[in-house]
């Protein structure tokens, strides 16, 4: 038989590759816009700030507010606390949240959808409009701290006090279990149900199965959770301000006092905003780390 000889198109194989790399392009061009707004936005914002936390309000270059950061007592309390509240209102949010979505996913459908979406309000309403609700409700003289009051018969002294770190959790909390519910929810449905039995046909107590099997599933898609609440929690402004003011000294609360017309010090701000940013940066990267690490040693 004669040897198959293949004839290659030389026209049609440039068309392909001139079809692609049109392609491409357009793509490129589909991208640019959002380019543009990450750039205007996002990036320039960033990196102007950073170039006035180097110079003083005379525009000259110095570090002294960086310096001022981590030598002023008011800096570094403001650090401590932001820390300390982010950690504690992603902790209760997270652990509220993932019980919440282990509850959730053993309802019938119909009732675990329409819980998740009642879930998914409270992240659409506004920071103050929250604020202002828990003082209704919780404030020195809100609804509830009245009824406790009437009930009891306690004096006027005696009611939660919405305005401490405990109270300001607790509202926060309004946002992070809800948050959590939606991201636990999603992992615990994906949860393979071969192991769990797999460990109770080897005779496992069920402290056991939760313990060797299902939070080491879960916890690597638990991290990714509470990063995402940690970073928020850092950041938190509008409702704290709304609650107590500047009353808490939060990293967040200094840099709108020295952004405002109180205290205008815009290069001060910008050098708090770079370390907030980067406080926030490094435990998400750790969180991340540990996330990545525990689905790797999972799998």
């Amino acid at each position: 038989m004669p040897d198959t000889v293949t004839v290659v198109r030389k026209p049609a194989a440039r068309w392909e590759v001139w079809r692609l790399t049109v392609f491409l392009r357009m793509e490129v061009l589909l991208l640019l816009p959002f380019l543009v707004f990450i750039g205007l936005f996002e990036i320039y914002p960033l990196v102007n700030m950073a170039i006035r936390s180097l110079f003083d309000q005379n525009g000259v270059f110095t570090i002294q507010n960086y310096v001022n950061v981590f030598t002023e007592s008011r800096f570094r309390v403001a650090i401590r606390n932001s820390l300390l509240f982010a950690s504690a209102a992603s902790l209760v949010g997270g652990i509220g949240g993932t019980f919440v979505a282990a509850l959730a996913v053993r309802l019938p459908p119909r009732w675990r959808n329409f819980l998740l979406s009642l879930y998914a309000l409270p992240m659409t309403l506004s920071g103050l409009v929250v604020a202002f609700a828990f003082i209704v409700l919780l404030g020195r003289n809100g609804v509830l701290n009245l009824i406790v009051r009437r009930i009891f018969d306690l004096p006027p002294t005696v009611y939660f006090n919405l305005y401490d770190w405990p109270g300001i959790v607790m509202v926060y909390a309004f946002f992070q279990i809800p948050l959590m519910t939606l991201s636990m929810a999603a992992v615990f449905e994906n949860l393979d149900p071969s192991l769990i039995e797999a460990a109770r046909n080897l005779g496992a107590r069920p402290w056991q199965v939760w313990r060797y099997v299902v939070i080491p599933v879960l916890l690597p898609g638990f991290l990714a959770g509470m990063s995402i609440q940690f970073a928020g929690m850092m950041g938190a402004f509008g409702t704290v301000l709304a609650l107590v003011g500047m009353a808490k000294n939060l990293l967040s609360l200094q840099i709108y006092s020295h952004a405002s017309e109180s205290t205008y010090n815009l290069p001060q701000a910008g050098a708090l905003a770079i370390v907030l940013i980067t406080i926030t940066a490094t435990a998400l990267a750790l969180l991340s780390w540990g996330a990545r690490r525990l689905a790797r040693r999972g799998t």
